[in-house]
């Protein structure tokens, strides 16, 4: 029954998508206003510098990527008009997010703007005298794009998950709420309505806050799915049914793909789904350790099991990286302390530490696996929910194969 209703959701979904991709391409050229998502010059093989913009349009809500040869500053979010070229766009590219050749591109200013997030962008930027590490705290704290040289010196500590907005900062977010709210909730239940349920009281405001910030950061895909995951945990939680289960898991997954199919082809979506996937296969075989073993392991054991996943695509590989579980423990003050200090305008404390940390030199080499690695590995991994040596063949895959980094990159 439960297939039936998400194959339904999801023709219903196609449906809709097909409907918005018709009409923007019943013309060769499209003219539509949009939101620039992102910004960046790139120098072709000529040495001539064009712009590459990221736009998400209005209406379908589709991302397009176009180029501008002329080249202009301007700032995400960002409000344009655009003319593409929409005559080979094929539905699949719709879905997957598309590139379509611009007549015309120019910012716009608008009366009644969409939901504005740009001054939250700059109270963040003027905490910081450095671009790098402003840039850093936004995209921690808003989910925003990343420039090259950023994204190669994080990669380099294994630490993309945490700046990317996911689970972590849901689990984060919700404990704090609850930390600061609960006592207050408690001092006026016990006065006034002493027959309501905290858990559930509290619950339900911790997921309006959630949510809202999913707004502010245009629901980003791994975010995404950790709310969602919540929604489905309290709902079957208040239902006396078992939460943590790889059921709920594949059912968030298929719901939120037949709600938003795009979601087929974002690749942090699927590390999102995996990296919750090997956490619960861990609690799986080793709950009964004892609490404080189980938590001074189980991330290195995600990390390890992650290993082939992210290095089927990206196959840079440092021993920095190796780092990995203590940087997600440390993420877990650093992260509430870095929103604290930016509300008191004191963001910038840390500034010269977390240049020292990114501008670390160290050694890149190559550590990739061919795709029928992966679909064997996570085929392995599938089948070890039911037995549990298959979960040791998987861990010791993965350190054996830190023994075969192939180079070193120049």
């Amino acid at each position: 029954m439960t297939l039936i209703v998400v194959l339904c959701v999801a023709c219903i979904s196609l449906s809709i998508e097909f409907y918005h991709f018709k009409k923007l391409t019943r013309e060769s050229l499209h003219v539509n206003t949009a939101t620039v998502l992102n910004h960046y010059a790139k120098t072709n093989e000529k040495g001539r510098t064009y712009d590459v913009f990221k736009l998400k349009l209005d209406g379908s809500g589709a991302e397009v990527y176009t180029t501008s040869w002329r080249v202009v500053t301007m700032a995400i979010k960002t409000r344009v008009k655009v003319k593409l070229n929409v005559e080979k766009v094929t539905f699949l590219d719709y879905l997957k997010g598309f590139f379509a050749p611009s007549l015309a591109l120019y910012e716009i200013y608008e009366d009644n703007p969409p939901f504005d997030v740009k001054p939250m962008y700059c109270f963040v930027e003027e905490q910081h005298e450095n671009e790098k590490i402003a840039e850093l705290y936004k995209t921690l704290l808003f989910a925003t794009p990343i420039s090259k040289e950023l994204r190669d010196e994080v990669q380099k500590w294994g630490i993309s998950h945490l700046i990317a907005i996911s689970g972590y900062n849901v689990g984060v977010i919700s404990f704090l709420l609850f930390f600061f709210l609960k006592p207050l909730y408690q001092f006026f239940q016990s006065r006034y309505f002493p027959y309501r349920n905290a858990t559930a009281d509290l619950t339900m405001v911790v997921l309006v806050v959630l949510f809202g910030y999913m707004v502010i950061i245009d629901f980003v895909p791994s975010f995404l799915r950790a709310f969602a995951m919540s929604v489905l945990g309290f709902f079957i939680y208040s239902r006396g049914i078992k939460v943590l289960s790889f059921e709920m898991l594949g059912l968030t997954t298929l719901g939120l793909l037949a709600l938003f199919p795009s979601l087929v082809f974002s690749l942090s979506f699927w590390f999102s789904v995996a990296g919750v996937f090997y956490l619960f296969l861990f609690l799986h075989h080793f709950e009964s350790l004892n609490r404080w073993v189980l938590l001074a392991i189980i991330d290195l054991g995600v990390f390890l099991l992650m290993v082939p996943i992210v290095h089927t695509f990206f196959p840079v590989f440092t021993f920095l990286q190796l780092t990995s579980p203590l940087s997600s423990l440390v993420f877990i003050v650093f992260y509430p302390l870095g929103v604290l200090l930016h509300v008191m305008n004191w963001g910038g404390i840390f500034d010269s530490y977390l240049l020292e940390f990114l501008h670390v030199k160290t050694q890149s080499f190559t550590l990739s696996f061919p795709v029928w690695f992966l679909a064997s590995y996570v085929g392995f991994s599938l089948l070890a929910i039911r037995f549990r040596s298959l979960l040791f063949v998987c861990l010791a895959l993965c350190l054996t194969s830190l023994f075969f980094i192939e180079v070193a990159l120049p």
